[in-house]
């Protein structure tokens, strides 16, 4: 920070072993807006403490998000190897401790798609352990992972073994989607290599799993080169409820850019899904908005004024000018 010139107190890292630093950041007069990444709790839990506020200021939280997966017939007739190694990859990538770790895979009930579970459940369940974040990080997963082998119509697929204080291996469940329509609870998050199954009887209930979902960082499908231009509904649905949706490729992995959107409805983040937190429009979060009409250009800040090269375009006397053209 001091090498790129930038002023004391740019950046501060503060440690806290519970809640109480960082509600106090938020409660506190100085601060203006609060970025947070963790759990729905948590999240909820910052931004009724800064609408309580006499000032009430914004939090752009990041709560939680299931990341659904679509695998279509086709795919797996054209590549079902390379999408086993690929949701492998994807899932486990850093003990499934990715925002945008897919938790959510639906399909299409046959015997092609039958065969590909089972043999990504089988690579599943010899991938070795890995290390949690913190040991209640590594709580929760067992805590939620236990749950939701006891739900009714979900049987466990896959389940890896973990012995170390910190460590988790992929546990994943499939049910059917009649069971996970009446079933809210299998549409909630678990943090870490976990993921559910969703086996759909025909096109139409592939649909409705996708209305039925809430909002996610990114939602993927897996299409055949044929059934690409037919997935209008499903794509519609989808962007409806994501901030990134992927077509043949999977959601772990960002490149940092000014189109990447790291956003989603409600409640992968707070603010229904109008902002980034990765990328260059990130930015846009701590800014706000100001109108200067009518001034003398050496009122205005350095910024807007009619030397400055890069200089926006002004409203003067009720006509559109551009400084520095």
């Amino acid at each position: 920070m001091k090498e790129c010139g930038l002023p004391e107190g740019s950046f501060s890292l503060l440690f806290d072993a519970g809640f109480e630093l960082g509600q106090a950041l938020v409660k506190h007069p100085l601060v203006k807006a609060v970025g947070f990444t963790g759990s729905l709790k948590g999240g909820r839990a910052l931004a009724d403490l800064a609408l309580a506020r006499p000032e009430p200021i914004p939090v752009y939280a990041e709560m939680g998000s299931i990341n659904p997966v679509f695998i279509l017939p086709g795919a797996l007739v054209e590549r079902a190897t390379a999408i086993v190694d690929g949701l492998h990859a994807s899932a486990t990538l850093n003990v499934g401790q990715f925002c945008t770790n897919p938790g959510l895979i639906v399909l299409q009930r046959s015997p092609a798609a039958e065969q590909f579970v089972r043999v990504l459940a089988a690579k599943l369940a010899v991938t070795p352990e890995g290390a949690m974040l913190t040991p209640g990080i590594r709580k929760n997963f067992v805590a939620h992972t236990a749950a939701r082998a006891k739900q009714p119509g979900v049987k466990v697929i896959a389940e890896a073994k973990a012995a170390t204080v910190c460590g988790a291996a992929p546990m994943w469940f499939e049910t059917d989607a009649a069971i996970f329509l009446k079933n809210r609870s299998l549409s909630e998050e678990i943090f870490g290599p976990s993921s559910l199954v969703v086996w759909c009887r025909d096109r139409a209930e592939m649909l409705d799993v996708a209305r039925h979902l809430e909002g996610s960082l990114t939602a993927t499908v897996q299409a055949g080169a044929a059934e690409v231009v037919g997935q209008g509904e499903l794509i519609e649905l989808l962007a409806a409820r994501a901030g990134r949706v992927i077509l043949n490729g999977f959601p772990t992995g960002l490149e940092v850019s000014p189109a990447i959107v790291h956003g989603g409805p409600y409640p992968a983040t707070s603010d229904g899904g109008r902002s980034t937190s990765v990328g260059t429009r990130a930015l846009n979060r701590w800014t706000r908005l100001v109108c200067y009409q009518n001034f003398a250009d050496e009122l205005l800040p350095a910024e807007l004024q009619n030397a400055n090269p890069l200089g926006l375009l002004r409203l003067v006397n009720g006509e559109f000018t551009r400084s520095g053209i």
